[in-house]
């Protein structure tokens, strides 16, 4: 006789980790405050060199070039906190994590542009909140992981 598989059940599923869920809205919440600071200064810089005649796309990569290597530095010491030294292969993660945060801030400009949104602030800001929510995500899951909680005895 071959075993049936049975349908979950609410008891079958692990709790749920609520000091895990809170230490992750934690450090969501330190991405948002830091990425807030650090998209002040380049929206700004955006924002200041479309009035000054650059197109989209060339103000959009310099406000997000010059503000790479500060997210960086902020991100590993204030979001996540990191404690390991800083590597070669951990700041290349970053950058292709940032590389494509970034192509898909891009493609919203692109939309914006095709909508008819040329040097619009509106798709700007559309385009920066875009790339912060892929960064999150992809620095989370492969550049700075979440550790294990340590028990009493490893700390």
């Amino acid at each position: 006789m071959t075993d049936i598989p049975r349908k979950r059940r609410p008891e079958d599923r692990p709790p749920l980790d609520r000091s895990a869920l809170a230490r992750e809205a934690a450090t969501l919440a330190r991405f948002v405050l830091v990425g807030l600071a650090n998209t002040a200064i380049g929206y700004g810089l955006i924002l200041g060199w479309l009035r000054a005649g650059l197109g989209d796309y060339a103000a959009n990569l310099a406000g997000f070039a010059m503000g790479l290597p500060i997210s960086y530095a902020l991100h590993r010491h204030l979001t996540f906190r990191a404690r390991h030294r800083a590597s070669t292969a951990e700041a290349l993660r970053y950058g292709a994590a940032f590389l494509v945060s970034y192509a898909a801030n891009l493609g919203v400009i692109a939309l914006g542009r095709a909508a008819g949104f040329e040097r619009s602030a509106l798709v700007q800001g559309l385009a920066i909140c875009t790339y912060a929510g892929v960064l999150f995500v992809l620095t989370r899951i492969t550049v700075f992981r979440a550790q294990p909680a340590r028990s009493l005895r490893e700390s």
